[in-house]
């Protein structure tokens, strides 16, 4: 067998093999009895047709083809070995240059290559910023706002803090041609006047147009939308909507004091829910900011790489991504076909506008953190993956216990290795980013300086060092 290699772009190599002529009339032989083996030919048991008769029915081009077949099967694994190639996935037949002699061409995708940057040179600032009281504050309200009871106002006018119940309409006073007027229907709803946090449709402020109403009354409000409304429909547009005024309610609202704290869950005192939701905003809040540091970290690590990788990794990835895709809209009783006709996108566009460049993304992500990973050395301990699988074992165990799938050992095996698989997977990335963001925001270096220092120290005072005393010869200490 003669290779020649040729090293091609995106990490692939062109292997053109020739073998001897002698090795063909081997294959041919073989292909002979194997169609004899395959097919029925009259007179003859099944593989025992001679080489003669089962080539004057059958013909030489479907003997060379079998043959050609099973030549591969054979050449393509010895050629690896001989080539000393390590593929990352299924390799291709290029073309075949020659019958007799046979000579092959294929094209063998290589494992990805990736050239970090100094990536543990990178700084960038760790300053989460701390919750607010008036964050803090917004939540409790919130939770006030929840137990809040709605009384009728009586025949006073609505203000703000008011519930009201309207029936509201809208249309568009000018439509252009061919559209329809209706903005909505005729239908019941309630605002909360001047609630900031729920108050945008039909527009911010709405509610404030309810102000002295009274249960009964009818108001037509006119509004024109900005150009930058996130309604686009709407953006530039003039409406009128029209309200009737069904109820009044003014909202009796609980006390933040100690019993207000115990009706919301087991707190001792209203400290006590101050503290919680404080520590629990803080929680959050700092799990977000670590994603986005992280995340532009990561962005910047990888523009200073170079990552190579064969076109088979990519098209893998692209199928992953429209995979999951498929599966969460048939969860929302959608198929892709659907989705695109609502986003006006056919399907070559749709993957090469999004799909595409999420994949490649996604894929430059993983290749430049395996490699860090390896050379930072990240690994998990044992004890500390079976820890953390047996809690979630124990977190689960009411619904596993009630789920019927669940009951059979081969059903809590599969459980159990997927819980596994997925808490592994989880400590090993948090290990991993914990590490970047200690590098990029200079902990990692101070902790190492440190630890030189103690170490010098440590040196310093040893027995038999300068700075360190050496019992005299002869003495012993009490």
């Amino acid at each position: 067998m003669k290779i020649e290699t040729t090293p091609l772009e995106n990490q692939q190599v062109q292997v053109d093999v020739e073998l001897e002529s002698e090795v063909l009339q081997g294959y041919m032989r073989r292909a002979a009895r194997k169609i004899a083996q395959d097919t029925r030919i009259p007179g003859f048991r099944p593989g025992k047709a001679p080489f003669d008769v089962v080539r004057r029915l059958y013909g030489d081009e479907a003997i060379q083809k079998e043959a050609v077949e099973l030549m591969i099967d054979d050449v393509y694994p010895q050629m690896l070995t001989e080539a000393n190639l390590e593929p990352s996935g299924p390799g291709t037949l290029k073309e075949i240059s020659s019958f007799d002699p046979p000579k092959f061409s294929f094209i063998v995708p290589l494992a990805p290559e990736v050239t970090l940057g100094d990536y543990a040179a990178i700084r960038k600032e760790y300053a989460p910023a701390p919750v607010t009281d008036e964050e803090v504050e917004k939540v409790l309200n919130g939770l006030r706002n929840d137990m809040a009871t709605a009384e009728p106002a009586g025949d006073r006018p609505a203000q703000e803090g008011d519930l009201v119940y309207v029936d509201l309409s809208g249309v568009l006073t000018q439509p252009a041609e061919g559209e329809s007027e209706t903005i909505i229907d005729e239908r019941p709803a309630q605002f909360l006047i001047g609630d900031q946090d729920n108050d945008s449709w039909p527009y911010p402020g709405f509610s404030k147009e309810l102000i002295g109403l009274s249960e009964g009354d009818v108001k037509d409000i006119e509004f024109t939308y900005p150009e930058d409304t996130p309604f686009t429909r709407l953006a530039g547009k003039s409406a009128r909507f029209t309200v009737k005024v069904t109820a009044v309610k003014v909202m009796q609202y609980p006390e933040m004091d100690d019993e207000f704290a115990k009706s919301v869950g087991d707190f001792e005192n209203f400290q006590a829910l101050r503290d919680t939701v404080r520590t629990s905003l803080e929680a959050r809040q700092n799990s977000e900011y670590d994603q986005q540091y992280v995340d532009e970290l990561i962005d910047e690590i990888i523009a200073q790489s170079t990552i190579q990788y064969p076109p088979h990794m990519l098209e893998e990835e692209q199928e992953h991504i429209l995979k999951h895709l498929q599966e969460d809209l048939a969860e929302r009783k959608l198929d892709l076909d659907t989705y695109l006709k609502v986003r006006q996108l056919d399907r070559a566009a749709f993957i090469e506008q999004e799909v595409v460049p999420s994949a490649k993304k996604r894929l430059s992500r993983s290749l430049v953190l395996e490699k860090i990973a390896q050379a930072e050395n990240i690994q998990l301990d044992k004890g500390e993956l079976s820890e953390a699988v047996n809690q979630r074992l124990g977190e689960l165990s009411q619904s596993i216990a009630q789920d019927k799938k669940y009951r059979s050992k081969a059903a809590q095996a599969d459980l159990l290795n997927a819980l596994a698989f997925d808490t592994a997977n989880r400590l090993f990335n948090e290990r991993l980013m914990d590490r970047l963001k200690r590098i990029a925001s200079g902990q990692a270096e101070a902790e190492e300086v440190a630890a030189a220092e103690v170490e010098a120290k440590a040196a310093e005072l040893a027995p038999g060092t300068e700075g360190g005393e050496t019992p005299e010869a002869g003495t012993t200490e009490a």
